[in-house]
């Protein structure tokens, strides 16, 4: 059976992804104006900063330290070399496009987004995380290339090294938390375009079969289990922040940590709502 694009399919599939990428492009600006251009914003967020201390740092920070740019070169290579190995060098390529587009977007917004020192803040700029921009895009563009029925796997372990890579950089004392969220919105923004614009990912071809409903419907409800739990837990810090009379400062960290997980969580299933709204199964080739 040959296959017949489904137009009506075609404009929902791209209306949707345009619809992420809008929101990926109005959250950057909104949330560096409201964290980095106005002192409150500055001081919650430096606040949160002086919470770091050495007991709370991770075993280890090899999930940050994989994030360089020859391994970023490599990864795009292989996004590429399996697009090209599944005769979808079109997707491979535009995996690789969002990897890149996002890592660039990053590194120049750092440059150009100012911080300015309206409350008497003297660290350095640090808008958006470059390493979270990366993680996302990374995970995003393994799950362009991914067949359909390995992509709640896929997804499951892209959304968690990205939290990973979210916590560690706040912990550390790299990010802060609207660092992550402006990431989140870079990826996201990349992605849509991507997904908008360039090949269709789902043909309804063999490989492209679902997963059974049942892992499609566990990776849905890990996922809002976790932003449930990132938001519990970061709620409860806030108010314990507050009703200590600002004096808990490492409650504010931690409020920091769970909404730049909780951003990143938001994201991935934000993502993962939109690909599964597809049409591979009902006209394809088998």
């Amino acid at each position: 059976m040959t296959f017949t694009p489904d137009r009506t399919g075609e404009v929902s599939r791209r209306g949707r992804w345009f619809l992420l990428a809008a929101v990926g492009f109005v959250v950057v600006p909104l949330v560096y104006a409201a964290a980095v251009l106005t002192p409150i914003g500055q001081r919650l967020e430096d606040a949160a900063l002086s919470g770091v201390r050495d007991t709370d740092l991770f075993g280890s920070d090899t999930a940050l330290n994989v994030i360089s740019v020859p391994v970023i070169l490599l990864l795009v290579v292989v996004i590429v070399a399996v697009g090209l190995g599944r005769r979808r060098l079109g997707v491979g390529i535009g995996a690789g496009v969002v990897v890149l587009a996002s890592a660039g977007t990053s590194t120049l917004l750092k440059r150009i987004a100012a911080r300015p020192e309206i409350a008497g803040s003297t660290t350095p700029n640090s808008f958006p995380s470059g390493h979270a921009t990366i993680a996302l895009a990374a995970s995003f563009a393994v799950l362009m290339v991914t067949p359909r029925r390995f992509r709640p796997v896929v997804l499951l372990v892209g959304a968690a090294y990205a939290v990973i890579v979210a916590n560690q950089t706040v912990v550390y004392g790299w990010h802060r938390m609207s660092d992550i969220v402006g990431a989140c919105g870079v990826a996201l923004f990349w992605l849509g375009i991507v997904r908008a614009v360039g090949p269709r990912v789902d043909l309804g071809l063999r490989g492209d079969r679902d997963a059974p409903r049942g892992p499609r419907v566990l990776v849905t409800g890990a996922l809002l289990a976790a932003l449930g739990i990132a938001v519990l837990i970061g709620a409860v810090a806030a108010v314990v922040f507050v009703v200590s009379d600002a004096a808990d400062v490492p409650s504010l960290l931690v409020a920091g940590r769970m909404a730049a997980s909780g951003s990143v969580v938001l994201t991935m299933l934000a993502v993962w709502l939109a690909d599964g709204m597809h049409h591979a199964g009902g006209g394809g080739r088998r």
